[in-house]
């Protein structure tokens, strides 16, 4: 969703693809949460104007053995998509500034 507006107003975009193969379903996408993290503290470091959106949607596992652990809206059933969840932590860890963009199918606020 981020790159079609950032694509859409003729920016560049850096993709960081995870690497499957190499770190596996459990490390992969974790591993490239950071990365990104990691790009935007350098952009910020060299002078960029950084802000990052994290785009919430519930998490879809069949049976997730983690579906009380934190959330943004309590009285909302389930729980967020975990890679979201870490990537956001991470950016927030970093002190990047984070904006939550909740996914249109929960329910009105």
């Amino acid at each position: 969703m981020a790159e079609s507006l950032w694509r859409a107003e003729g920016f560049a975009v850096v993709t960081i693809p995870a690497d499957w193969e190499r770190h596996g379903r459990k490390k992969a996408g974790l591993i490239r949460n950071q990365q990104m993290v990691d790009l935007a503290v350098t952009m910020r470091m060299q002078g960029s104007t950084v802000r990052t959106a994290a785009f919430l949607d519930l998490c879809r596992k069949a049976g997730c053995t983690q579906r009380h652990g934190e959330q943004l809206m309590p009285h909302t059933p389930g729980h967020f998509s975990h890679g979201t969840m870490h990537c956001r932590t991470q950016a927030i860890r970093a002190g990047l500034e984070t904006v939550d963009v909740i996914h249109s199918s929960l329910p009105p606020f």
